[in-house]
């Protein structure tokens, strides 16, 4: 049984005001300053954000630079999880292969999927407050009526659906939406991720995948395009790559996650977009990586994860729950899933 909480990263979707913020935060990171190098920008308010090339590699830097400043760079969670790009950074903090690696494969990543947008353009659109039946005759009435590409990009929650397709499809959902009394919410992305659309980029991306040395992780990685527990580098890799295209499963990934045994996840941002998603469905508990939620703990160091595990420096601690405080012997407090939050707008993350 684990006793500390998992790090979730989100994809693509954070407001580049919140991207922006987290960049500030973490200027002195060496990814943050690699991103700088990487697109010649003095500060984080000269990056063009809202660029697909751009803001996957961003938010790859400021999710890694974030669990590193609250844990140390050496911190070893119970298990890993990604939202779409995020996958690529989960499988970094799990060990699976270095983490300037995972930010050139972002870098590749953005780019690959801004030029496949300029070929086959894209949309999504989230459908917000409507079961998944309900999500699936909306989608087939407008292919019925319209036709093109419109598939479920993800599913976020019991009453949350991702839809990823051609414009026209997409503007066309929000249309028939508003006649069936469905709130759809069209996603500030630029593609169509998730989808046939992003198939052509699949071989490039691959190739790039396998450039990258993989390797046995050092803590549990749950994917979550097939929300499942992967421990060979090669699984991976693969979902990495098929990742593009195949819809994320961000639901089912949290009841793997918690029937892993893992008490609740810390949202490593940037932003607050899986916290909203995972106090709004209730799945397992959430908290955001700054939130004083449950008492200080002591994280684990990374170690290859066949060596047996031993407690921790009694004085390293961090402010958000990791790892198991050996000083008490006792777990942390999982925040309460009912714990009132304040209703914002949602969408997706890629």
């Amino acid at each position: 049984m684990t006793t500390g909480f998992g790090i979730a990263f989100p994809g693509q979707g954070t407001k580049a005001a919140a991207l922006t913020a987290a960049l500030h935060a973490h200027h002195r990171h060496a990814l943050v300053a690699r991103l700088l190098d990487t697109f010649d920008a003095a500060d984080p308010d000269a990056l063009d954000l809202t660029d697909t090339a751009v803001n996957q590699p961003a938010t790859c830097a400021v999710g890694i630079a974030a669990v590193e400043a609250a844990f140390g760079p050496g911190a070893r969670p119970p298990v890993t999880v990604g939202h779409s790009l995020g996958e690529l950074t989960a499988a970094a903090c799990a060990g699976f292969l270095d983490a300037h690696d995972a930010f050139d494969l972002a870098v590749a990543r953005g780019a690959l999927c801004r030029a496949q947008n300029l070929r086959r353009p894209g949309a999504m659109v989230a459908v917000v407050g409507a079961g998944p039946a309900d999500v699936e005759w909306l989608r087939r009435r407008v292919l019925a009526e319209r036709g093109g590409i419109l598939e479920i990009a993800g599913l976020n929650g019991a009453r949350q659906v991702v839809l990823s397709g051609d414009p026209a499809a997409v503007r066309e959902t929000v249309r028939l939406a508003a006649e069936l009394c469905l709130r759809a919410e069209p996603l500030p992305i630029a593609g169509g991720f998730h989808s046939p659309l992003m198939m052509d980029a699949v071989p490039l991306w691959r190739s790039r995948l396998e450039a990258v040395d993989f390797r046995p992780g050092t803590a549990r990685f749950v994917s979550a395009i097939d929300a499942r527990e992967h421990t060979d580098p090669e699984q991976v890799r693969e979902r990495l790559a098929q990742g593009l295209v195949l819809p994320v499963r961000w639901r089912e990934a949290m009841h793997a996650v918690r029937d892993l045994g893992v008490p609740g996840l810390i949202d490593a941002g940037p932003g607050d977009t899986l916290l909203r998603l995972g106090r709004r469905d209730r799945a397992t508990p959430f908290v955001g990586i700054g939130e004083p939620a449950a008492r200080p703990t002591a994280p684990e160091r990374a170690r290859p994860r066949t060596s047996p595990q031993s407690p921790s420096h009694p004085r390293t601690q961090s402010r958000t729950p990791l790892g198991h405080d050996h000083r008490t012997d006792r777990s942390p407090d999982p925040p309460r899933p009912d714990t009132p939050v304040r209703r914002r707008r949602s969408g997706g993350v890629t």
